[in-house]
């Protein structure tokens, strides 16, 4: 067996927006490209996000999954790289490339699920499947599937002057706690419910993402009368950093896999909550969640853990931050 790989990893994601799935392909591309030749399949939107070791092909990847060009496309360079294993990124990718196993039986073809998926046949079809959480890999035969949670290069520690400094900044010198949530602005990630469940909560809330859902969520935030209490931030390449100023970070999804701005918190010292989903439930005390798409139980989530912030960071985090750094 070769030392040094061609590897190709395919992400059919667009717009390029940069979620937990897009930022995961791009650094486990970074660093396998330490040691292995490194290709990217993506849409062109994400080209100015390579690192210069990996190397870009772009591909339209707003097509169907029907359009026979796209199988032409991926066809082409797959023949032309002749990598020795391909990586598909989620569902879509994942799709795409199951017919493509048939035509190069020499070449090892992986997928990682990120998220619940019905059909999970796709994925079934490829030589390996990684799973982000156990919940997930249930799905799958127990020699085909491999459990590896997302994981995330800590950022750069902040001093404590600049911690200082930042959190005026986000709180605009204002003394309350300081709530974070971080995520693709989409209707699978619940930040009206989140908004729904801010109302009343004695905090200010930074939202840092974008996407479709920001006008409307902009909007439900003038209806609550929260306009003065929540701050969109859109998309930064200072998250791990910014939740080390946070007191807490809310994920409000309804469904995940495993989301990468949990790993980012704790990493930060941040303690987070969350709705059950997937998973959360493996690393989070139950103490520290709530079922999905309940305002109420949320509300009481946010407002609990905030009046026990000091308790909950001198028992629970220790354990959580320890356990990210692994």
């Amino acid at each position: 067996m070769p030392n040094r790989y061609r590897i190709v990893h395919v992400m059919a994601s667009t717009g390029g927006v940069m979620g937990g799935v897009e930022k995961h392909t791009f650094e486990l591309c970074n660093a396998l490209a330490v040691t292995h030749e490194v290709h990217l399949i993506a849409d062109a939107s994400y080209a100015s996000a390579c690192h210069e070791n990996v190397v870009f092909h772009a591909i339209n990847f707003k097509q169907s999954r029907f359009n026979p060009f796209l199988y032409l496309q991926l066809f082409y360079l797959i023949n032309h790289l002749q990598p020795h294993i391909i990586h598909a990124q989620a569902g879509k990718a994942a799709s795409l490339l199951r017919w493509f196993k048939w035509l190069f039986k020499h070449i090892v073809f992986v997928a990682t699920v990120h998220g619940t998926k019905k059909n999970v046949r796709p994925y079934a079809a490829m030589d390996g499947v990684i799973a982000v959480s156990s919940q997930l890999a249930a799905d799958f035969s127990a020699d085909k599937v491999r459990v590896i949670y997302n994981g995330s290069k800590p950022a750069a520690v902040l001093t404590p002057n600049q911690k200082q400094q930042l959190k005026y900044q986000l709180l605009q010198g204002k003394d309350v706690p300081l709530l974070m949530a971080v995520g693709r602005l989409a209707p699978v990630k619940a930040f009206d419910v989140l908004l729904h469940a801010f109302v009343g909560v004695d905090a200010h809330l930074v939202i840092v993402g974008d996407g479709d859902e920001r006008q409307n969520l902009e909007q439900l935030c003038e209806r609550l009368g929260l306009r003065e209490k929540v701050l969109f931030l859109g998309l930064r390449q200072d998250v791990g950093q910014l939740l080390q100023v946070a007191d807490l970070c809310v994920i409000s999804s309804h469904r995940e896999g495993f989301p990468l701005v949990m790993v980012e918190a704790l990493q930060a010292g941040c303690l987070v909550v969350a709705t059950e989903v997937s998973g959360v439930k493996e690393w989070l005390s139950p103490a520290l969640l709530t079922p999905p798409n309940d305002v109420e139980g949320l509300h009481r989530l946010l407002c609990d853990t905030l009046a026990r912030l000091p308790s909950l960071h001198a028992n629970y985090l220790p354990i959580f931050y320890a356990r990210s750094k692994n």
